[in-house]
């Protein structure tokens, strides 16, 4: 449905704006509560089936919120995620949300009901108390029911924290125990800015967090020293990956230091995949093109946009190796005669749809497995759907399941366009410029039927009949 733009009338004095805005909150609030009461009745109306049941197959029972709260049929949060145009895991979260209230914290939703409480604070209290059991959540239920609307997040977790300690006194010992060792090092691999940089962060025991600090601040001065102009910051990033590329570059063997000369040069020690939309001509600056644009996109950093400058100064360092991938020509189209496609066909599809084609998923399709749109016949390949680029689709094990057992349909009208049939017959569309729902096609109305006009007789004619024209009655002529 779409919605209509209307115009209204502003308020004309500061005191008239400001309650026209309280008025649109308590509007939010009341359609806020409204939604979490649909929610739970779509919940209600989609349990999982008993396991006894032959229909039980084929659904998929899920327990979103914590320990006593029901299963339900996973399958049906895809419908509500299409029809809302959100993600899977956006609706899987509200759903949690409101199955944690509704059935382990009574009270918090009968003061939701009643509007004493703030639809998104009582969330906020539900997201603590998932992983609590029913005891400690009901008891955080009774202490934040009556003021929940005035309760800091500082004080929620100290309310979270005794409820762990009161009535999950194992688990928490457990827990900590676990959480002695907080060293770590993490990599945030696959979110890289537009400048093309990575994040990652570490907590270190002392000795080792000095001694990379000193060797970092030592190789961004010597950096300087080597006549660098970039700002501290940057000589401290460079300095910290030429640690990284010559310990690597240095090896862990027992190799002595005259065989280790002889041998033939280290692999490099970083390897990108690149994936270029430009040629190596405006790589190498041979004959550049004026003023178009050059781009090309790192598959190992989830596609993110580079310049021909960017590839350009990686391309220069030592260590470094880049793998220019051909440019795939999206027009063409490739076939295999079996059912596994060749790593042309899968480099192409992934190229061409770039993320899992169901409606608003957004992983990687280089994570997602490759389905036949057409099912793949096996006894007999010649009659079943093909091994080709136009019959492939990414999709994520969630969804692949979903079309699989979920009675989701969908069909490719063109390579990279999809339309999808949920259960309840609800269309959306899903191509390269994002997903968005289809108005279902009008109906023609039934054209009214002229009656029948019959020949006018005179009383004097009788009509004649032939042989075969005989009415019904009369003996057949001896």
């Amino acid at each position: 449905m779409q919605a209509t733009a209307t115009t209204a009338t502003l308020p004309d004095s500061p005191a008239e704006v400001l309650t026209a805005l309280r008025s649109e909150q308590d509007l939010r609030r009341a359609s806020d509560v409204r939604s979490m009461q649909l929610a739970a009745h779509w919940v209600a109306l989609h349990p999982a089936a008993n396991s006894e049941d032959p229909a039980g197959c084929f659904q998929s029972p899920k327990t979103l919120a914590g320990e006593g709260s029901p299963a339900i049929d996973e399958f049906c949060v895809p419908e509500v995620a299409t029809k809302l145009g959100t993600t899977c895991d956006s609706v899987g979260s509200y759903l949690t949300d409101v199955i944690e209230l509704r059935y382990r914290l009574p009270r918090l939703w009968a003061a939701v009901l009643m509007g004493d409480v703030t639809p998104w604070r009582a969330r906020v209290i539900a997201q603590t108390t998932v992983d609590l059991t029913p005891e400690a959540a009901a008891f955080v239920d009774q202490q934040t029911a009556w003021c929940a609307n005035r309760v800091t997040p500082s004080q929620l977790m100290r309310l979270v924290a005794h409820a762990r300690a009161r009535f999950m006194p194992d688990q928490l010992a457990a827990e900590i125990e676990a959480a002695a060792d907080k060293r770590h090092v993490t990599f945030v691999c696959d979110q890289v800015s537009f400048d093309g940089t990575m994040h990652l962060e570490a907590d270190l025991e002392v000795p080792d967090a000095l001694g990379l600090a000193q060797a970092v601040a030592d190789g961004a001065a010597r950096l300087a020293d080597l006549g660098s102009t970039d700002t501290l910051d940057g000589r401290r990033a460079t300095a910290l990956g030429d640690l990284a590329r010559h310990q690597l570059a240095f090896g862990f063997d027992d190799v002595s230091s005259d065989e280790r000369t002889a041998t033939s040069a280290k692999p490099a020690t970083t390897q990108i995949v690149l994936h270029a939309h430009l040629s190596a001509d405006a790589i190498l600056r041979i004959n550049p093109d004026g003023d178009k644009c050059l781009s090309g996109y790192v598959e190992q950093a989830g596609h993110r946009g580079l310049t021909a400058d960017q590839i350009r100064d990686w391309c220069g360092r030592p260590g470094v190796q880049i793998t220019v991938k051909p440019v795939i020509d999206l027009h063409e189209r490739l076939e295999t005669a079996g059912y596994t496609p060749t790593d042309r066909i899968r480099d192409h599809v992934i190229t061409r749809d770039r993320t899992c084609v169901f409606p608003w998923c957004g992983r990687n399709a280089r994570r997602c497995d490759l389905d036949h749109v057409v099912p793949f016949d096996h006894t007999d390949p010649t009659r079943g759907g093909p091994t080709s680029t136009d019959n492939l689709a990414p999709l994520c094990r969630r969804h692949h399941r979903l079309k699989t057992k979920g009675r989701w349909r969908y069909r490719m009208t063109d390579p990279g366009v999809f339309i999808w049939t949920s259960p309840l017959g609800d269309q959306f569309l899903r191509d390269h410029t994002g997903s968005r729902p289809l108005e279902p096609e009008p109906r023609p109305e039934p054209r009214p039927e002229r009656p029948t006009e019959r020949p006018t007789q005179s009383p004097t004619e009788r009509p004649t009949h032939g042989p075969a024209e005989r009415p019904t009655g009369h003996p057949p002529d001896q």
